[in-house]
């Protein structure tokens, strides 16, 4: 009854997840699915969000979908809002970033991009919050985790290569994790952009609780 609940309380990754693995099982039966930036049209435009859910092999699905449906659980149940608008963004933005910077890429495909974004809003939000509190101990364990995502992508950046998954089926393109990590630490930074008058009223009201008492 526990998992039942919990699956409940995820239908967005759920639905996504079971997509994902249809579309791998499906192999060529896929390809109204995939994107081609040499001729897409608008009448095909809804392939920018699809091809999110192709794969190049079996492993590189693997990592994806172990860390989609972790990461997108975790924000689906805790910050559903934010995770629906990082997936739209994500899914958008991603495939248009990748178009610009690769011109000569002919396709693409993955959840990769859109688990950074995930895994930078999670960071974002949970770093934020506190923050807010003067949590400094819980915030240090925090900003480590988001200085540990910008330093993978810094490192995939100079080695032009993906750090976790060892695939040569496929030409890696960091630019789509660095634009899910921009996409994902907006937004969940986004609800504390006056961190620091937040954290001084914060300060403020339990030094009068003190005083009072």
């Amino acid at each position: 009854m526990q998992i039942r609940s919990l699956l409940l309380q995820i239908p967005i990754t759920m639905l996504i997840s079971v997509f994902v693995i249809i579309a791998h099982v499906a192999g060529e039966f896929s390809s109204p699915l995939t994107i081609d930036f040499r001729s897409i049209t608008f009448a095909d435009s809804y392939r920018v969000c699809t091809c999110h859910l192709l794969h190049w092999s079996s492993n590189h699905l693997l990592w994806d979908l172990a860390m989609f449906t972790t990461l997108g659980a975790i924000a689906e149940v805790n910050m559903s809002r934010h995770y629906r608008w990082t997936l739209f963004l994500s899914a958008l933005l991603i495939p248009a970033g990748v178009m610009l910077r690769h011109p000569e890429m002919e396709t693409y495909r993955g959840l990769s991009g859109i688990d950074t974004a995930l895994f930078g809003l999670i960071v974002a939000d949970l770093l934020g919050r506190r923050l807010v509190e003067c949590n400094w101990k819980s915030a240090f364990w925090f900003t480590l985790l988001l200085v540990g995502l910008l330093a993978k992508m810094l490192a995939e950046t100079l080695a032009g290569t993906n750090i976790f998954v060892s695939d040569t089926s496929f030409v890696p393109l960091p630019i789509a994790h660095l634009i899910g990590a921009v996409i994902g630490l907006t937004i969940g930074f986004g609800s504390y952009i006056m961190l620091p008058r937040k954290c001084n009223a914060f300060v403020n009201s339990e030094r009068d609780i003190v005083l009072e008492a």
